[in-house]
């Protein structure tokens, strides 16, 4: 039962004799319920007294002997900053605190003798909370957890309680005790932090890196990811408790403690070329870069450990690239210097600049081959074709090619491109491509014995009666001497009245790559 006292209407002016006939008798009224109140107190049929004053409802308990002390107790709790609630056996509420109803949004005296309900919904995470809190209480009289409260407002507060049953003298149940805290905010915390914590360690176990966690007071190693594991082929439970030099990631212990005092300078170190050897002895070259920080308020070393091997062999291929490219470029130059001088000095002032150009066409054509093939080598029926260019209508009918699938080195690639380049031309000026009925016959093997050879010759018939020239220009040293200079080979030069030959014999290894027939 719950007694409440209300304020005795003020003095004015004098009222009119009805007027004073009513008041008198709602001042009886109100005396008559202040004596069934006392009397109801002094039967102890009073849980709390609820006044109204200025400032609001206050609420005092009257149960039991010692009234002053529960109102001592009323008092503390209204003062504490979780929410206090109190409900009888119907769960009407009989007492809330000034955290209950700045939670809750309602006021005391709009909240007293209301269902419970009607106050907040409750809701459980999963229905067998529910059936737990229940037990517990029945069981035991208390129950402390979590579920989340739904104001009337709609607003969702995730909360953190303390249930307690309330017992008359003789032990029987009277109603329920709930201390509540918000903790909506913690709980926001919490799952910003499990999101970061999931996102880390997905991230820990599928990095294409190496990641070592190193703990600085001990230098061991207290985890690794599986990329780390795999990289030096530990299990990780052998891994966990190696220092960082035990695995050869670091010369020593001295450098393991000279890299904790750079990281406690500098809270970051960074290795560009370290080696590591696994398991298995296998070698690889890796970048460290280890960080200093805080963990769960102690220091960590995170180590994240990458694989260059690949990308420092690379690097090497590409400078030992760029030195035969610079190489190379030295030789062309020499090379197309000499046709330049060799051209003006034998050749007819008049048309050098036409006959340079061809022959450095010709010399062109031969390069970009060897670029198309990464400087591999050039197939040579690939070279005889780019060469004849200006006759692929007429290879296969009057230009024959015979020979298997070899691939020349770049240098006999160059040097045999620029003769057939005088071959091709020399024809077409004054051979067996002048005129209407002419052939050429250009064929290719490499031949065995003890020390095996390439042969190529190029044979002519049909054209114009030969007859030998009375003058050795620059075109006979490109086919002659300087072929057999680049190759160590051996030419023959014959021009026979029926039509020129030239054929060429060479040591194979100058002339042809290692595995040198090539897949048709």
């Amino acid at each position: 039962m719950i007694g409440e006292t209300g304020k005795i209407g003020k003095p004015g002016k004098s009222p009119s004799r009805a007027a004073l006939v009513a008041e008198n008798a709602d001042l009886r009224a109100r005396l008559l319920e202040a004596e069934e109140t006392l009397d109801a107190i002094s039967r102890d049929e009073v849980d709390a007294l609820v006044v109204q004053s200025v400032v609001g409802p206050k609420v005092y308990t009257l149960q039991g002997l010692d009234a002053e002390t529960m109102r001592f107790r009323g008092e503390m709790l209204a003062q504490v900053s979780d929410a206090v609630i109190a409900v009888d056996g119907d769960e009407r509420i009989i007492y809330l605190n000034a955290a209950a109803e700045r939670l809750f949004g309602f006021t005391t005296s709009a909240a007293l003798g209301r269902p419970l309900h009607q106050i907040f919904e409750l809701r459980w995470a999963r229905p067998e909370d529910e059936v737990v809190a229940r037990a517990a209480l029945l069981e035991q009289g208390e129950w402390r957890g979590e579920s989340t409260h739904i104001r009337a407002d709609g607003r969702a507060l995730n909360i953190e309680s303390s249930v307690t049953i309330l017992r008359d003298d003789d032990g029987r149940a009277t109603g329920r005790l709930a201390v509540i805290r918000d903790i909506t905010e913690r709980k926001r915390h919490e799952t910003k932090v499990q999101v970061s914590e999931i996102r880390y360690r997905r991230l820990f176990e599928t990095a294409h890196d190496g990641i070592l966690i190193v703990d600085p007071a001990t230098l061991k190693i207290i985890d690794a990811n599986p990329f780390m594991t795999q990289m030096l082929g530990y299990s990780h439970d052998r891994l966990v408790g190696k220092e960082l030099f035990e695995i050869g990631l670091l010369k020593d212990e001295i450098a393991s403690q000279d890299m904790i005092a750079e990281l406690k300078r500098s809270g970051q170190v960074r290795y560009e070329n370290l080696p590591l050897e696994s398991v298995g002895g296998r070698q690889q070259d890796v970048e460290v870069v280890a960080n200093l920080y805080q963990e769960n308020d102690r220091p960590v070393i995170q180590c994240n450990i990458r694989d260059i091997t690949e990308r420092k062999r690379s690097e090497a291929h590409v400078e030992m690239l760029m030195a035969e490219v610079n190489h190379r470029a030295k030789n062309l130059l020499a090379v197309v210097q000499a046709v330049a001088y060799q051209t003006a000095k034998q050749g007819d002032p008049a048309t050098l600049l036409t006959r340079l150009s061809e022959r450095i066409n010709g010399l062109a054509v031969g390069q970009d081959l060897l670029v198309k093939n990464q400087w591999h080598g050039v197939d040579v029926a690939d070279l005889v074709t780019a060469q004849l260019a200006h006759f692929k209508d007429l290879i296969g009918t009057r230009v024959l090619l015979a020979g298997p699938a070899l691939r020349l080195t770049a240098e006999a690639a160059q040097a045999i491109g620029m003769a057939l380049h005088e071959l091709a031309t020399n024809a077409a000026k004054y051979g067996a491509l002048s005129n209407h009925d002419g052939r050429v016959n250009i064929a290719w093997r490499a031949g065995g014995g003890v020390k095996p050879t390439f042969e190529m010759s190029w044979l002519e018939d049909g054209g114009p009666s030969v007859t030998p020239p009375t003058r050795k220009g620059f075109g006979h040293s490109i086919i002659g001497r300087l072929v057999d200079a680049a190759l160590q080979g051996v030419t023959e030069v014959k021009f026979d009245e029926a039509g020129m030959s030239w054929r060429l014999s060479a040591p194979i290894v100058n002339t042809v790559n290692a595995g040198a027939l090539v897949t048709s």
